[in-house]
């Protein structure tokens, strides 16, 4: 097996129109809200304005985030690591030994089995390329959904046979 194995998801780029239309969007529905409760009483409306100011900053960083935000597989040595990237900011979410790894098939073959803790760490819809790997830790039993790219597939999946 290689030393290191390095892949990077990106998300699917949105345009900066589209973006913006969004936030634009969510900053009428604020001032809507406002106009609507404004009328019942001047109180529920500063109310109503404060919550909606609240849900247009969340999803604005909400978009935001998610277009900036991508995903690193690293390989090493024995060690599958999957991290968040956020600017240049890695945010280790979870790391395991090969060996822990019960089962690693395509995301269509997954039972309906209950589990702890789902990690996704892949953008988009497609999951035709997507793979789920279930391990088990102090009891609890986790999957986590990853679409490798051929070699960091084959090289878990070779680990898996070695078992």
């Amino acid at each position: 097996m290689a030393l290191l194995i390095r892949q990077t998801i990106r998300q699917q780029s949105l345009s900066f129109w589209k973006l913006l239309a969004m936030i634009i969007v969510s900053l009428v529905m604020m001032n809507i809200v406002i106009s609507v409760f404004s009328k019942i009483s001047p109180m529920v409306g500063s109310i109503a304005g404060i919550i909606a100011l609240a849900a247009a900053i969340g999803t604005c960083f909400r978009l935001i985030y998610q277009q900036i935000a991508h995903y690193n597989y690293k390989l090493i040595q024995d060690e599958l690591v999957m991290e968040r990237v956020i600017g240049r900011a890695n945010h280790l979410f979870l790391s395991l030994k090969l060996n822990e790894l019960e089962s690693f098939k395509p995301y269509d073959q997954i039972g309906t089995d209950k589990v702890g803790k789902t990690y996704k760490f892949v953008s988009g819809k497609n999951t035709e390329s997507w793979y789920v790997g279930e391990f088990t830790r102090s009891g609890d039993r986790y999957r986590f959904i990853i679409e490798p790219n051929e070699e960091i597939q084959n090289a878990i999946l070779a680990s898996m046979v070695e078992k």
